[in-house]
C-alpha cells in the first residue's frame, strides 16, 4: 500500500481519533487517506501554530494524544511555537509536516526548509524520513518516545515521494510498541519516610508530573496517610480538591499565593514529586533552598540537580513512587506531627487575596471571583500569558485535575483559544479561555474555527488596555513607561464586532456587576462567545523576587 495509507492505518492502531491541521501541496499525499479514514475527525485551522497548540489542549484535558498535520515551508516553521509549547510542558504531540521531494532537499527548492533540524532543540524527537521503508518503524517509534518517559512532542517530516511511495505494512501485524516506567528502589522509598519522620514541618508539593501520571488520588491520600500540607505547582493545579483540609495552594513568585508561599516558608522537608523546581516556582534560590531538605523525584533523571543538589534524588515514575510509599507509610503507621497542618483551612481564609472589589473600572481581581462562583467545576480553563494569566493562577479556584490548562514554561501569547478548542473537542466539556486584551489578538481568527464547528468556547477578555505585565515590569523596575498603553482596546477597537464578524456571541462589561449575567448569556447563545470585560487599566499584580519577597497590591 501507499506509506500515506499506512500513516493513516497506525493512527487508527495507535488509537488516534482526531488530526488538527491544513491541508497543502507538501502533505496531500497523507490527506488523500485521512478523508478515507472511518475512524478520525479533522479539523482545519486558521494558522498552524493553532494546530498544535489544539492537539496540545486535546492531551491536557483528556490525556488522549492527538496529531497535528501541516504541509512544507512557512507552513511547517509555523508549527514551532506550538512544539516548543508543548514540550516545556511535557506534552505529547504526533506532529507531521509535508515536505518537498528528497531529491530537492538542501537545494534551496519552493517551500523546502529543514524543519527537523529547526524544530530538534523544542521537540523531545524529530526525524525527516527519506527512505519509505522506514515510514511504519518511524512512526511507531514516534508514538514511543512522545509518551515514554516525560512525554513531549514528537516531528516527522514527511518528503512528497515518499508520502506516495509503495511499501509493504500489513495491519493486522503492527502492534503498538510497549514501554515501561521506571520504579523507585526500595531503599529510596524507605529513606524518604524516614526522613519525613525526622522533618518537623514536611510538606508534600506536586507538580504537573502527578498530574500526568494520574496520580493526583493517590497524592492525596499519601497526604492524608501522612499529614503533610500540599502545594502545587502552577502545572498540577486543580491536584487537590479546593476545600481539602491539607490543601495548602500555590507557592511561587508569580501565580503563587501568601498560603502556599507562607506553609513553604514554614517548611523543613519538601517531597517534591513530578516538578521541576523552576524560576517561575522559585524565585531567588538561596531563599527558596534556606536551611531545609529537598526530596526530588521525577522520571526524568536530568531534571533531579537540574536547578539545585537534593538531599535525595529519586529517578521514578511519579504514580509508583507515590503507590510505593503508600505502602511504606502504612507500615510505618506514624505521622507528620506539622505545626500548621490543622490550620490550614483557616490560614486559606485569613490569607486569601481580596477579590471582592465593587468598583469602575472594574477591577481585574472582581473578573475571577465571577469566574470561580459562576462555572462549575468540570469546566476547562486556558490562559496563555501576561498579567492576566498570572492573576488567573493566583485567583482562581480550580477543584479537579485537567481542568486548568495553561501555557505554564512557554506563555505563549495565543495558546488559549485553539487549545480551548482542542480541549472541548477532547472532552465534550465547555471550554473558557481567559486572555488579555492584547493577547486575544494572537489567532484570534481560531474563533471561525470553533464557529463552524460548533464548539461553544467561550472567551472572557480581561481588558485593562495595556501589555500590563510589561508596564508593570518598566514601572518597578526601570521607572519607566514606553509603548505599552492600549488606550484603543477600550475605545477605537471593538472586540464585540470582531467576534460577531467570527459568528460569535459577544459582549462588552462595564460594571461588575453585570459580568454574571453577561456569561450567563454567552452560555445560552449556544455559540462560541466573546466577554470583554472593561478593566482598571492601572491595577498591578502581586509578585517579587524571591517567595519572602512578595509584593502585595490591596486597592
Amino acid at each position: 500500500m501507499k506509506a500515506s495509507e499506512a500513516i493513516i492505518k497506525i493512527f487508527e492502531l495507535e488509537g488516534i481519533d482526531t488530526v488538527y491541521g491544513i491541508p497543502g501541496a507538501g502533505i496531500n499525499g497523507v490527506y488523500k487517506y485521512l478523508g478515507q479514514s472511518k475512524f478520525i475527525k479533522h479539523f482545519c485551522h486558521r494558522h498552524e501554530e493553532a494546530c498544535v497548540h489544539a492537539a496540545g489542549g486535546h492531551f491536557r484535558a483528556s490525556g488522549k494524544l492527538a496529531v497535528a498535520m501541516c504541509t512544507s515551508g512557512p507552513g511547517a516553521t509555523n508549527f514551532v511555537t506550538g512544539i516548543y509549547t508543548c514540550g516545556i510542558d511535557s506534552i505529547p504531540v504526533i506532529a507531521v509536516t509535508g515536505q518537498a521531494v528528497t531529491s530537492q532537499l538542501g537545494k534551496d527548492a519552493f517551500q523546502c526548509v529543514d524543519i527537523a533540524k529547526i524544530c530538534a532543540p523544542v521537540a523531545k524527537k524529530t526525524w525527516c524520513v527519506t527512505d519509505p521503508k522506514k515510514v511504519v518503524e518511524t512512526f511507531a517509534e514516534a508514538f514511543r518516545i512522545a509518551k515514554e518517559g516525560k512525554p513531549g512532542p514528537v516531528v516527522i517530516d514527511l518528503p512528497l515521494d515518499v508520502q506516495n511511495a509503495d511499501i509493504e505494512f500489513d495491519p493486522a501485524k503492527y502492534t503498538p510498541l510497549k514501554f515501561d516506567s521506571p520504579a523507585p528502589k526500595q531503599e529510596d522509598i524507605a529513606r524518604t519516610i524516614a526522613m519525613i519522620g525526622e522533618a518537623k514541618n514536611p510538606i508534600l508539593l506536586i507538580g504537573g508530573g502527578v498530574i500526568l501520571a494520574g496520580a493526583e488520588k493517590e497524592a492525596v491520600t499519601l497526604a492524608e496517610t501522612l499529614n503533610l500540607p500540599v502545594i502545587t505547582t502552577y502545572m498540577a493545579k486543580g491536584g487537590i480538591p479546593i476545600d481539602h483540609p491539607l490543601n495548602a495552594g500555590h507557592c511561587g513568585i508569580q501565580v503563587g499565593q501568601p498560603i502556599g508561599n507562607k506553609v513553604f516558608l514554614d517548611s523543613d522537608l519538601v517531597l517534591g514529586i513530578g516538578c521541576r523546581f523552576t524560576d517561575r516556582h522559585t524565585g531567588a534560590i538561596d531563599v527558596y533552598r534556606g536551611n531545609r531538605k529537598f526530596i526530588h523525584v521525577n522520571i526524568e533523571k536530568s531534571e533531579i540537580g537540574k536547578i539545585f543538589a537534593p538531599d535525595l534524588g529519586i529517578v521514578a515514575d511519579a504514580k509508583k513512587t507515590i503507590d510505593a510509599l503508600l505502602i511504606e507509610a502504612k507500615k510505618n503507621g506514624k505521622k507528620s506531627s506539622h505545626a500548621d497542618a490543622a490550620k490550614l483551612p483557616q490560614l486559606r481564609k485569613e490569607l486569601a487575596r481580596k477579590v471582592d472589589y465593587d468598583v469602575k473600572p472594574i477591577n481585574p481581581h472582581r473578573v475571577f471571583a465571577e469566574l470561580n462562583k459562576f462555572f462549575d467545576s468540570e469546566t476547562l480553563f486556558t490562559t496563555g500569558c501576561g498579567i492576566t494569566q498570572i492573576w488567573s493562577g493566583q485567583l482562581q479556584d480550580i477543584d479537579k485535575p485537567r481542568r486548568y490548562l495553561p501555557s505554564g514554561g512557554a506563555g505563549c501569547l495565543g495558546y488559549d483559544i485553539p487549545a480551548a478548542f482542542g480541549a472541548s473537542v477532547a472532552t465534550g466539556k465547555r471550554s473558557v479561555a481567559v486572555m488579555g486584551d492584547f493577547g486575544f489578538t494572537f489567532h484570534v481568527q481560531e474563533l471561525a474555527v470553533c464557529a463552524a464547528n460548533k464548539v461553544p468556547v467561550i472567551v472572557v477578555i480581561v481588558n485593562n488596555a495595556y501589555l500590563g505585565l510589561i508596564r508593570q515590569n518598566q514601572k518597578y523596575a526601570y521607572q519607566y513607561e514606553c509603548d505599552v498603553a492600549m488606550p484603543e482596546n477600550q475605545g477605537l477597537i471593538d472586540y464585540v464586532k470582531v467576534a460577531e464578524g467570527f459568528a460569535c456571541y459577544a459582549e462588552r462589561v462595564f460594571n461588575p456587576s453585570d459580568i454574571p449575567s453577561a456569561l450567563d448569556r454567552a452560555v445560552k447563545s449556544g455559540k462560541p462567545a466573546v466577554i470583554d470585560i472593561v478593566c482598571d487599566p492601572n491595577t498591578d499584580c502581586s509578585m517579587g523576587g524571591a517567595l519572602d519577597n512578595v509584593r502585595e497590591f490591596v486597592y
